[in-house]
Formats: C-alpha cells, sequence, structure tokens
C-alpha cells in the first residue's frame, strides 16, 4: 500500500528481518563449545575422573549429573528462544529446584554435623569456582551469539537461561579436573558457578539480546 509518510519510511529503514532459526544448529554450538572447553579444561588441568572411585564417589556423581542436567535443559530453553514464539517458562520452576536442592542438603549436612565444616572452606574452594566460572565462557559466548541471530521474546529470561547453562556446564565440565573432594565441596562450591552465571546473565545479557 502506498503512503507518503516519511515517518513510516525512515522506522522501516531501521527494520531487519530475523531468519528463523533451526534449533538443530543452536544445539550443536553448544555442544562445539562443551568440548572445547573440555579439551582446555584436560589440556590446562588435567582430568580426574577417579573421583567417582573415591568413598564418596557417588555424591560427586550425583553433583556431576545434576550439573549436567541443569545445564543442558537450561541450554535447550535458551536455543528455543531464539524463537520469539517460545518463552520457556515451563522450565523455569525446575530448573530453580534442581539448582537449589543439593547445596541446600550440603548446608543441611553441615548444619547438623553430618560432615566438617573443613571440607567447605579455604581458599581452595573459592579457586574451584572462579575456574568454573571461566570454564563456562565458551558456552555462554556460544548461547549469546545464537540468541543474537535470533529474535528472543523475552531477553532477561533468555539471559537467565544461558548462564544457568554455562555455569552448570562450565562446572561440570571442570569439576571432572577438580582436585578437592567431600560432599559439601561439590555441592556447594560447584554451584557458585551457577549463581553467579545465572545472577550475570539475567543483569547483564539483556541489553545484548533486544531486538
Amino acid at each position: 500500500m502506498h503512503h507518503d509518510d516519511p515517518l513510516i519510511d525512515r522506522l522501516a529503514a531501521d527494520l531487519r528481518p530475523v531468519r528463523t532459526q533451526r534449533a538443530r544448529a543452536g544445539w550443536g554450538w553448544v555442544l562445539l563449545a562443551a568440548l572445547a572447553t573440555a579439551l582446555c579444561v584436560h589440556l590446562g588441568f588435567g582430568m580426574r575422573p577417579a573421583q567417582a572411585l573415591q568413598p564418596e564417589g557417588r555424591w560427586f556423581l550425583l553433583v556431576e549429573a545434576v550439573l549436567a542436567t541443569l545445564g543442558v535443559a537450561s541450554a535447550v530453553a535458551a536455543v528455543r528462544m531464539a524463537d520469539p514464539q517460545r518463552s520457556g517458562r515451563r522450565s523455569a520452576v525446575w530448573l530453580v529446584v534442581g539448582s537449589a536442592l543439593l547445596p541446600a542438603a550440603a548446608l543441611g549436612a553441615l548444619a547438623f554435623g553430618a560432615a566438617g565444616h573443613a571440607s567447605a572452606s579455604g581458599p581452595g574452594h573459592w579457586e574451584c569456582a572462579a575456574w568454573g566460572t571461566v570454564s563456562g565462557l565458551l558456552v555462554a559466548i556460544a548461547l549469546v551469539s545464537w540468541l543474537r541471530r535470533g529474535a528472543p521474546a523475552s531477553p532477561a529470561r533468555a539471559g537467565l537461561y544461558a548462564g544457568i547453562a554455562a555455569g552448570a556446564l562450565g562446572s561440570a565440565i571442570y569439576g571432572l579436573s577438580c582436585p578437592l573432594t567431600g560432599f559439601p565441596h561439590w555441592a556447594l562450591w560447584h554451584f557458585v558457578p551457577v549463581l553467579v552465571a545465572g545472577v550475570a546473565g539475567y543483569t547483564l545479557l539483556p541489553r545484548f539480546l533486544r531486538w
């Protein structure tokens, strides 16, 4: 339809079409980022999967499984949100519950004396949390790049999911190189990257994801 309104012409000139994104391609980006992270962690720190053979190895495996599941589910939600018709709301409740369950159990164990306080304090724990957070950077970059190619309807929620995915997957991968042992350490400090990256994703990423 013809019109002579210059304002409409100026507004239309700034519009850019957004191509439909294939979710499988986004998952591929995340997988490649995770594999590259695993390679970097292996070369830098060496892998110690034998943690699972320790007396408390079952707890190590549980923490790793929860982190990996949380990271994959969050990554799937973030990838899907590149499509503006998807909001990712269905995943919100159980993502929060899943991320809080083990840290709460570790705090309970410490509070009731089921585990020594020495195993959940000290400078080595902060270093583990820091490296777990850094290990999520490649996944974060992959997800942000993917989301910027799309048009998420809720940039804040997309940023939150991307942050949780990066923190959880980064911590799970670095956890295979973690030199420390004990359920309180694994269940508390290995979840610090999830909290840090989730908050960063929710507060900082939306400005980069808006249409």
